[in-house]
């Protein structure tokens, strides 16, 4: 590092203040200022911070982790969580459900959906104690990996990193809510944006044929995944039935979706703070082509790991190690670590942000009803400085960033994505079965987290483990219980217009919206994979695989666009 890259992260890092600081006293007016912008956000600005909320330290080491080890079948192993699947469902209609419902969260949408008996409040506090959890698991592996990280650049110890990034992102958050969120997201999308396009264009000089006989995942670089390979029992992993992992990653990524959750507190909320429900669709579709430049960045990183020779005693050093190559000059690579910093900073913002709207909105509110809007939002300023100070404290454990990821998506998500699916969908769903079911789900998870690392379960087992007795504890807590009064049931459907099990006469209405949503899901799904591989392919010269995603992204995508308005 010289100085003139220390300048640059350092130019970086006071911009993002500076305008926390002039964005501090709009933001503070209300809560719902704070935490959903008013409403008033546009939604190019809300996309774009979704891109830029959702591409992180920690998520881009992983993936270059597996890119490195695995080739290519990295890219579908990541359809677990990196992929990040929910999105195409928001596309389709999640996104527009969302800000039906005229809430600020999740939690507060279970009284929406359940009533405000004891039934709606059970499950408004599960939900609002499970997107803490969420929130905090979150911050550890997002600390956990920035520490790690930095630490290869700046002269201070990981712990020092992680301190001064969770000072400097605390101190904004705090000052601007939702509106330094979104519109530093904005900045950051596009310094991100340029790195992607750097380093894709530097690995794609470099690649070559040859260099795939260095790489230690390249046997395993299909467009199309093999789905059954002996090589794939490496690493300490075995995917060697590739399809049934493959089939569990996806129907789990698309379980997210379903449910509204995303897997995180942050996605959601985008959605409740859209100006009107059909924007919901342009959200989803920007936030997808922006996030595409993840994927050739980050394929970049792992041939330029392969072409330097680093990362083989620790892949996930690949990262750091290739930043600090003759790849990267003076200035670029300062550049380069502002951008890495902004996809730090972009999703810790996000998550604290979120998170502390729960608390504020689900679990300070309801026990001060009449609390004013200057106590509520300075309510929000200590919920965050606690997710925080928490989340460092367990950081402090982490050893292995990627060993950190696997137990957030394979054993703490099952936990509730089933009750969170079933509330949109069956109406006899109740309040009592969705908060049974999160918690028989979260006890499973820690059962399997720590006692039952003995059984030798492979991820598939865990992940069918979890989400089967979350089920079966939903469906005993629906029909052991009273049913939700028919009011409440009615007033949800007219609001929301749901598909699924619901009353028939109620129902007749919306089936021309439906069988759109229907469609707009499987051209969802399309669209965003093909904009995920398209770039990719071009990085590894696969000129007829460019061609034949070029097709399929031009027709789902001329599909989706027909909806646009």
């Amino acid at each position: 590092m010289t100085g003139i890259d220390y300048t640059i992260v350092a130019a970086y890092l006071a911009g993002l203040l500076a305008l926390g600081a002039y964005l501090s006293k709009r933001a503070s007016a209300s809560s719902e200022e704070y935490f959903l912008g008013g409403q008033k956000l546009p939604w190019w600005a809300l996309g774009a911070s979704g891109m830029s909320s959702n591409l992180d330290i920690a998520g881009t080491m992983t993936i270059v982790t597996l890119l490195y080890v695995f080739g290519l079948h990295g890219f579908f192993i990541e359809m677990r969580g990196g992929v990040v699947l929910p999105i195409a469902v928001f596309v389709a209609f999640m996104g527009k459900w969302h800000r039906r419902s005229a809430v600020m969260t999740t939690a507060e949408w279970m009284e929406l959906r359940f009533g405000k008996g004891p039934q709606g409040l059970a499950a408004r506090m599960t939900a609002a104690l499970t997107y803490l959890v969420i929130t905090v698991g979150m911050v550890v592996f997002f600390l956990g990996a920035a520490g790690k990280f930095l630490a290869v650049f700046l002269p201070f110890t990981p712990l020092q990193c992680q301190v001064g990034m969770l000072v400097i992102a605390l101190v904004y958050t705090m000052m601007s809510g939702l509106y330094g969120v979104v519109w530093t997201d904005v900045i950051q999308s596009l310094l991100i944006g340029g790195a992607a396009i750097y380093v894709a264009i530097v690995a794609g000089l470099e690649y070559s044929p040859a260099l795939t006989d260095q790489w230690p995942g390249a046997q395993f670089n299909q467009f199309l995944p093999r789905l059954y390979d002996e090589g794939l029992a490496t690493g300490g992993q075995d995917y060697r039935l590739f399809g049934l992992f493959l089939l569990f990653w996806v129907g789990k990524g698309l379980l997210e979706g379903l449910g509204g959750s995303g897997g995180s507190a942050y996605m959601a909320q985008r959605f409740y703070a859209a100006r009107r429900p059909e924007d919901g669709l342009k959200i989803g579709m920007l936030w997808t082509l922006l996030f595409a430049f993840r994927w050739p960045m980050v394929l970049g990183f792992a041939i330029l790991a392969v072409s330097l020779g680093v990362g083989q005693e620790d892949p996930e050093r690949a990262l750091p190690e290739v930043l600090l190559s003759d790849f990267f000059p003076a200035g670029v690579r300062g550049v380069m670590l502002a951008a890495m910093l902004a996809a730090a900073m972009s999703t810790f913002d996000s998550t604290i942000n979120a998170g502390a709207s729960y608390v504020v909105k689900d679990l300070w509110q309801p026990l001060r009803k009449k609390a004013g809007q200057r106590e509520l939002v300075a309510v929000g300023y200590l919920a965050s400085a606690l997710i925080v100070g928490l989340g460092l404290l367990l950081a402090l454990q982490v050893e292995s960033v990627v060993d950190i990821w696997v137990v957030i998506v394979i054993d703490l998500f099952p936990a509730f994505l089933v009750p969170f699916a079933l509330r949109w969908y069956w109406e006899r769903f109740n309040g009592a079965g969705f908060t049974i079911g999160v918690g028989a789900g979260f006890i499973t998870a820690l059962v399997v987290s720590t006692a039952g690392r003995g059984w030798e379960l492979s991820e598939v087992g865990m992940l069918g483990l979890i989400t089967g007795v979350s089920l079966a504890a939903s469906l005993l807590g629906t029909l052991l219980t009273p049913e939700t009064p028919l009011a409440v049931r009615e007033a949800f459907y007219q609001k929301i217009r749901p598909w699924g099990r619901w009353n028939p006469a109620w129902k007749r209405p919306d089936r021309d919206e439906h069988t759109g949503d229907f469609v707009r899901l499987a051209a969802a799904l399309l669209w965003q994979v093909t904009t995920f591989l398209l770039p990719m392919a071009a990085v590894l010269h696969a000129w007829s695989a460019c061609a034949v995603l070029l097709a399929l992204w031009l027709l789902s995508g001329w599909r989706l666009l027909r909806d646009w308005r």
